[in-house]
């Protein structure tokens, strides 16, 4: 039986698709956008000190495939969009002439300033701005970066945000995201504990972003890291940032900080709660200047 799969061509087919997965993920948020920050801000220092080793190695994976594709040059201007504590932007300002660093974050803007000093380095220019609200061609940032790299971040969440880097580029895109997975076990069964229900895995799998690009003419290059750790917390550790992640879903009350205390006493050992995450990131390349396009 022959089938007609000419709506499979059409951006508009994936982008419904991405909107409605990601809208299935996150039905249960009560915290999104600005308001979000505030975990963030609260997460920031911490933020990438768990499986040092893990993140290295995924460090030097994704800098690998951005040097292989020629993208990361002496000339080269990078913008960082999500960039958090600079988990991306003070690597990349040491192979580069300058980055450009943009986080909603308060927090995390203040600490990679920090470290930016730390390290020497005088080539990073970091802004605290959300990434939706960014006029490109009035603040000067429209078609100005040899490369616009986002990783995990949920600044890139639907087609406005997501073609506003190739607004910002001049050549290259980079985007990671997740390829299947979820982020921690420990995490997602608290929240079913809690709702009392089962909560769908994350829905903004980087297939809609790439399936969407493609129907648009582009010829995105996708790699895939497995990604994997385990962080050892205390109790105490393990209760502060679990009552936060709910946060975005409730109110925390009382009687919610009574469940997620029995909840780590029954899976602490001699009081150490051990935090697994598994998953499968995607990491999606593509230029934007007419040399990849129909």
């Amino acid at each position: 039986m022959q089938m007609d799969a000419a709506f499979l061509r059409e951006p508009d087919f994936w982008s419904k698709a991405w909107k409605e997965s990601r809208k299935l993920s996150q039905q249960r948020r009560i915290r999104r956008g600005k308001e979000a920050m505030e975990y963030w801000n609260k997460m920031a220092p911490g933020f990438g000190k768990s499986s040092p080793k893990q993140a290295q190695e995924r460090l030097q994976k994704v800098m690998g495939i951005l040097t292989a594709e020629g993208m990361l040059t002496p000339e080269t201007e990078v913008l960082d969009v999500g960039c958090g504590t600079g988990r991306y932007a003070l690597p990349l300002a040491g192979k580069v002439r300058q980055v450009v660093a943009l986080d909603g974050a308060a927090e995390m803007c203040r600490l990679l300033k920090e470290r930016a000093a730390k390290a020497g380095l005088q080539n990073i220019n970091v802004l605290q701005r959300m990434w939706e609200d960014i006029d490109l061609e009035k603040e000067g940032l429209d078609n100005r970066f040899d490369l616009v790299f986002a990783s995990m971040t949920p600044a890139v969440s639907d087609v406005e945000t997501l073609l506003k880097l190739n607004q910002a580029s001049r050549r290259h895109c980079c985007f990671i995201a997740w390829a299947e997975g979820s982020y921690s076990r420990l995490r997602q069964e608290l929240l079913e504990h809690v709702l009392q229900e089962n909560i769908p895995e994350r829905g903004y799998y980087i297939i809609y972003v790439f399936n969407l690009l493609y129907s648009m003419g582009y010829f995105p290059t996708m790699r895939y890291l497995h990604s994997s750790g385990v962080r050892k917390q205390t109790e105490e550790e393990a209760v502060e940032g679990l009552t936060r992640f709910l946060w975005f879903y409730m109110e925390i009350t009382p009687k919610i900080e009574d469940i997620v205390a029995k909840f780590v006493r029954e899976r602490s050992v001699g009081g150490i709660v051990t935090e697994e995450s598994r998953a499968r990131l995607g990491v999606m390349t593509w230029r934007v200047d007419g040399q990849s396009k129909q």
